[in-house]
């Protein structure tokens, strides 16, 4: 019996990425009919068996609509991620709950909506050389900032920034525009492959839209299982279709930059053999 399985996208991108679209021929070679779906789009989700977050890009730009789209859908169709798990993955917050687990984290001031940096915070930040300033609900670097610590913004201007929203400021790891960030994407909670990513030349932001670049590595045996650590140590890894791990390495350890659990880019593409595990999976989940 066929299944049909919506791949979810936005405007921008109506046959989705290239990643997505590697697994149509192993979805149909398993009777899965696979259609790119625009969140924003009127849609009847009951004729789909699966609902897949893939390249819902423009998310963060309507944080209120997603989540209301979010809930609605996952009411009447089966949504991977999970609808908990990524309520939980798009507020960065959870970087605290994964600090207070013992997994390393670039330092962090998490700051609540109209909340001021305090003395104690401020004394702090300006003991970094730079820091990094972004929204708890962000993607593609999208409104984040690289700065001094000692040209760090007052209250009224910081506040506009961030648009009165809740932020974060961290401790910029410098590792980032020498060494780069190596991603660790996950399939079914297990390793698949890795890719490390790096800024152009005078920037901080990896991601390819601002000019980064990304390659497949083999990561070393002793740092895939320091990761695989931290994936067992999060129940929303174990349980999830896709998740990509983001972390820096320092001195052979890795420092966790973020968990993505949304909609990652997960670099199919460079590796070989990697859409097929994940239309496998995509596969088991349905059957």
């Amino acid at each position: 019996m066929k299944k049909r399985v919506a791949l979810i996208t936005w405007s921008g991108l109506p046959e989705g990425a290239e990643s997505e679209r590697l697994l149509l021929p192993h979805l149909a070679a398993a009777n899965v009919e696979a259609q790119f779906v625009d969140w924003r789009s009127d849609c009847d989700y009951t004729k789909f068996d699966l609902v897949i977050l893939r390249s819902c890009w423009n998310y963060h730009l309507h944080d209120a609509e997603f989540t209301a789209w979010l809930h609605s859908t996952a009411s009447v169709v089966p949504l991977l991620n999970e609808l908990e798990t990524v309520l939980w993955n798009k507020n960065k917050f959870y970087l605290r709950e994964l600090q207070e687990q013992g997994i390393e984290i670039a330092p962090t001031i998490f700051a609540s909506a109209g909340q001021a940096i305090g003395t104690k915070e401020r004394a702090q930040i300006e003991s970094w050389k730079k820091v990094v300033i972004k929204p708890v609900v962000s993607a593609s670097a999208h409104n984040t900032y690289l700065v001094d610590s000692s040209a760090f913004p007052a209250t009224d201007e910081l506040r506009l920034m961030m648009r009165g929203e809740a932020f974060l400021v961290q401790q910029f790891i410098s590792e980032i525009q020498t060494e780069g960030e190596i991603s660790f994407t996950y399939i079914d909670g297990r390793f698949s492959h890795a890719v490390r990513k790096k800024p152009a030349a005078g920037d901080f932001r990896v991601q390819q839209e601002h000019g980064g670049s990304a390659e497949a590595i083999k990561p070393s045996a002793s740092l895939v299982e320091q990761v695989d650590a931290i994936a067992k140590a999060v129940p929303q890894v174990k349980r999830s279709l896709y998740c990509r791990i983001d972390i820096v390495e320092r001195a052979g350890e890795p420092i966790l930059m973020e968990l993505e659990l949304v909609e990652p880019e997960i670099y199919l593409t460079l590796a070989e053999g990697s859409e097929k595990r994940l239309a496998e999976a995509i596969v088991h989940r349905i059957f």
